[in-house]
């Protein structure tokens, strides 16, 4: 391994995170980073399509390159076509330096194609390309289980000595759409002026969801706090079907707009609410990033690595890696003990996601309003 990149004269660096929409926003403290160690350098950012609103308007970005995967899965010439198209784009970028944020193959081949003199990435900790560590010329090792996500992607910098800067994430809307966003809720029945949650019951991985009748429950309990309850979901219709079958349970009792907003539109929406209540899910992160506050459910996955945001430490170990905390303006619901993949193979349900009352969640919610607004 070489010596810090700290203090050398970097003109160009590509950075890959090809992952989910989420995990890209939980990257942006590492673009920060960059940016901040190497100011004059121009940085382009690799991502998988439907994901680059998480970097667009970012100004540590210059360039965003996208991977299109659905014509990769296409097939045939599709597929090599779209893979030889990233790698002419990669390389007009003329990067001296290249980094790969996870542990995945892609990532790994295309910095060491990158004609990159510098690749900085991280051992793997599954079974992946035989030999892969050696394209790099920095490897950061197999991160710590219990280690916040956010935290892994600066530990891959450090390998290069490259420290942390500001830890905020960065998300970023223009005004036309802000505009956007309180044109659809007027539209949608929201009053002027009044005080709203932002409720996202769905996740297009089922097994995150928690019960439609407790998401349902949360609702009513918001609108007895005379906090009105905005439902939104992603665009797939199954999830569209979903949240307007939490509204209809409720008995009307919150503004649907599920699968109407953009990302950065659902952003804006978000920016203005007085609550953020979700599933471990992109618009969670969206939330922590905005600055709203959030009730996060979580049960199949980690919060010690995908907690609400907001650069401070969760305090998960291997000891107590699951249960119920608030940090700052965030609180995860949770069950005491660990109930990573419990039930999932059962119908893409979660036991220990279900077993989360509506009680516990009402509480949190009542937790975050009386912090946040005196209510």
């Amino acid at each position: 391994m070489r010596d810090s990149l700290l203090g050398r004269e970097i003109r160009s660096i590509v950075a890959f995170k090809l992952r989910h929409i989420g995990d890209v926003l939980l990257s942006t403290p590492a673009f920060h980073a960059l940016r901040k160690a190497f100011p004059g350098a121009r940085i382009a950012a690799v991502v998988n399509e439907e994901t680059q609103d998480m970097l667009s308007g970012n100004p540590d970005i210059d360039r965003i390159l996208v991977f299109r995967r659905g014509r990769r899965n296409a097939g045939g010439k599709s597929r090599f076509g779209e893979e030889l198209a990233l790698l002419r784009e990669i390389r007009s970028h003329r990067a001296e330096v290249a980094v790969n944020f996870t542990e995945g193959d892609r990532g790994a081949t295309l910095s060491l194609l990158s004609g990159a003199r510098f690749r900085v990435g991280v051992a793997s900790a599954r079974r992946s390309l035989w030999g892969k560590e050696r394209f790099y010329s920095h490897l950061c090792p197999r991160p710590d289980l219990y280690r916040h996500q956010v935290w892994k992607d600066l530990d891959v910098l450090a390998a290069a000595g490259i420290p942390p800067g500001d830890l905020r994430l960065r998300f970023s809307f223009s005004e036309e759409e802000r505009e956007g966003a309180h044109r659809k809720l007027s539209g949608a029945g929201m009053p002027e002026g009044v005080s709203y949650a932002v409720v996202q019951p769905t996740s297009r991985w089922k097994f995150k969801c928690w019960t439609e009748e407790g998401m349902a429950g949360v609702l009513g309990h918001l609108a007895r706090r005379e906090v009105m309850p905005v439902v939104t979901s992603g665009p797939e219709p199954s999830e569209v079907a979903q949240a307007e079958r939490v509204v209809a349970a409720s008995g009307g009792k919150a503004v649907s707009l599920a699968g109407r907003f953009s990302l950065k539109e659902l952003g804006a929406a978000i920016a203005s609410a007085s609550v953020f209540v979700g599933v471990d899910s992109a618009p969670m992160h969206i939330a922590a990033a905005v600055g709203t506050p959030v009730v996060a459910l979580f049960g199949p996955t980690g919060a010690y690595n995908w907690a609400p945001w907001e650069g401070i430490d969760w305090g998960y170990t291997a000891e107590s890696p699951a249960g119920t905390r608030q940090v700052g303006r965030h609180i995860v619901v949770q069950k005491d003990r660990d109930c990573l993949r419990r039930g999932v193979e059962e119908g893409r349900r979660n036991a220990g996601m279900e077993e989360i009352t509506l009680e516990e969640a009402a509480e949190a919610v009542d937790s975050v309003l009386l912090t946040e607004t005196g209510q």
